[in-house]
């Protein structure tokens, strides 16, 4: 929503900072702007809004892999946990490196843990994303967590759930190839946007924002590339069985097949209500005031994702499952965390030296970028000293820090729309790589 508005913010402003009409469009905005006397060709200000808005959108919402959705679940239930997926890998991108590194690092123990049973790290991967559910007969009863797989089979015939990992692989909506080609497309931005600087090019800051997105996107991408993506049914398992009958494993009815516009039905009339009035889910404090929960969800939502949340579900494992980091691996877990953070932070810094349309844009992007640092470097601080402070101190000074950051967040996705009404006109000139060939 922020970024829709920014948008229109931006695309109803003059370029000059005069008064314009409420309804001038992107295309008259681009007409007013200082043109480009590049006789080798220019880029359109739609050409530079266009590439980062896809490169942001692969790096929110291509690139995040969630866990497996519960059989029960309609396509409104899951779409609305994509979106929210989505919103934190906008807002908190470093965060969401911690869940995709913790849950690596369980899929690698787990791996090695199971090797004899021919297990890799897309098998661990598979279990922690709720990949085997346990059926009595026809029916699932419930998702069976990692720790749960002993005396489990795909017949029931068995002790434990082999399955090959081709199998797994054929499961997934996301091959080697589409990734790939997601990596290639936020590295070749990447690539532009230092050539740019390397041929002194003025590079914007929506394009600035988007780099320190692509960086991360990179991290994010590794640490989940054997994980499948977009899984829509774990395996069936069945406890081992004292008998060799057959195992009947005809259709299951599920609530999701009620159609699409039943889906939307169901969800309008009764789902998206009942969320509304039972308010966002935390651990060990469902029970709290609906108002008090709703005002602190955004606010203690980014250490649930870091540090794992408890909340447990029948059918389907936690949105951010597993929700304790491997033994010993914590310290290296808080170091990966505070090096993205100065990184995506640091990337914003970059701009500090930006030419903005006004002295109060390019004051807020200063402090908003350097608080990006400073916040998460003084909460990761906190943490190493909780022993010799006090709870009360530790939790309210979190809270404060992460309300700063929030609005960092939020100050640094508005303005680079809000800067596209003013751009220098070497903003619009594309990079020509022929001249960047060596010859005589």
């Amino acid at each position: 929503m922020i970024v829709i508005l920014a948008v229109l913010a931006a695309t109803s402003a003059s370029p000059f900072g005069q008064s314009s009409p409420p309804h001038l469009s992107l295309r008259q905005l681009q007409a007013r702007a200082p043109s480009c006397d590049d006789p080798r060709g220019c880029r359109s200000l739609w050409d530079i809004i266009w590439s980062c808005t896809v490169t942001i959108l692969l790096c929110t919402w291509v690139s995040v892999h969630p866990n497996i959705s519960s059989p029960d679940e309609g396509w409104p239930r899951v779409a609305v946990r994509r979106v929210g997926l989505m919103l934190a890998a906008l807002f908190f991108p470093e965060v969401m490196i911690g869940w995709a590194l913790r849950q690596r690092l369980a899929a690698a123990e787990l791996a090695e843990m199971h090797k004899g049973e021919g297990w890799t790290i897309t098998h661990g991967f598979f279990a922690t994303m709720g990949g085997f559910m346990e059926y009595e007969g026809n029916q699932p009863i419930r998702v069976l967590l990692p720790e749960q797989l002993n005396f489990y089979s795909l017949t029931g015939n068995g002790d434990f759930p082999r399955i090959a990992k081709e199998e797994i692989e054929d499961k997934s909506k996301g091959d080697i190839i589409s990734k790939l080609l997601v990596v290639l497309q936020t590295s070749w931005f990447v690539t532009q946007c230092i050539t740019r600087g390397i041929k002194g090019l003025p590079i914007t800051e929506l394009e600035l924002i988007t780099v320190a997105f692509a960086a991360l996107n990179f991290v994010m991408y590794l640490l989940w590339w054997e994980k499948p993506l977009n899984v829509q049914r774990g395996v069936r398992v069945y406890k081992k069985r004292e008998t060799d009958e057959p195992v009947d494993d005809g259709h299951v009815q599920t609530t999701s097949s009620v159609g699409f516009w039943g889906a939307l039905r169901d969800a309008a009339l009764s789902g998206f209500p009942a969320a509304i009035a039972r308010g966002p889910r935390m651990p060990n404090d469902e029970d709290g005031p609906w108002l008090l929960r709703v005002l602190f969800w955004p606010l203690q939502k980014p250490g649930y994702i870091f540090y794992g949340e408890d909340v447990e579900y029948e059918k389907r494992v936690g949105t951010f499952y597993p929700s304790r980091w491997v033994t010993g691996r914590m310290s290296f877990a808080t170091f990966m965390l505070f090096a993205a953070t100065l990184t995506f932070g640091g990337i914003h810094c970059v701009g500090w030296s930006f030419t903005f349309t006004t002295v109060t844009e390019q004051t807020l992007w200063r402090v908003a970028s350097l608080s990006m640092v400073v916040a998460p470097t003084l909460y990761i601080l906190l943490l190493k000293a909780h022993d010799y402070l006090g709870d009360w101190l530790v939790i309210s000074s979190h809270m404060i820090l992460v309300s700063v950051y929030l609005l960092s967040r939020a100050v640094l996705l508005v303005i680079p729309f809000l800067s596209l009404r003013s751009l220098d006109p070497a903003a619009y000139h594309v990079v020509h790589w022929t001249s960047l060939i060596p010859h005589v």
